[in-house]
């Protein structure tokens, strides 16, 4: 399974979709800040979809965290605003151990993160169209299966 993995699009997903098109995922994960923009692409893209609400989604229904199976794995996704992920990785690392789940994918920072810690994959696609300094815009392909899991960090 080819999961495309994106975040904090703030409105402005015209260069991932031209990327997602070509690529070609079977599933889409958003982190939010305009996680209906992760909706948008998901539909026009016809494949699944799941997304979680940012500290920008306010006003906004939808769910602040989502834990989900796929492949074999239990997924945890979250914006990362409400376990302080600016300025470490740890809250987020513990909370996955609490509730179970081998995958954490977060966003807020705009930085691309792919780190495996103690068990766990912790994901950050950073941010395709508003990346912090010194940054390109990104997202992160996520190949899985029987015995795979391949994160690539993909530059626009």
């Amino acid at each position: 399974m080819l999961i495309a993995i994106t975040g904090d699009t703030h409105g402005r997903i015209d260069g991932i979709r031209h990327h997602l098109q070509r690529l070609k995922p079977d599933y889409l994960i958003h982190t939010g800040d305009y996680y209906t923009d992760g909706k948008s692409l998901a539909r026009g893209l016809g494949i699944g979809f799941t997304g979680v609400r940012g500290n920008c989604d306010t006003g906004r229904k939808g769910k602040l965290i989502e834990v989900l199976e796929l492949v074999g794995y239990r997924f945890c996704i979250l914006h990362g605003h409400q376990h302080k992920v600016k300025h470490t990785l740890n809250h987020i690392y513990y909370y996955s151990l609490e509730i179970g789940a081998q995958v954490v994918v977060f966003g807020h920072t705009h930085v691309p993160c792919c780190e495996f810690q103690g068990g766990i994959y912790l994901l950050n696609p950073g941010s395709p169209s508003l990346p912090r300094i010194g940054q390109q815009g990104s997202f992160i392909m996520l190949e899985v299966g029987s015995g795979i899991f391949k994160p690539e960090v993909m530059s626009l």
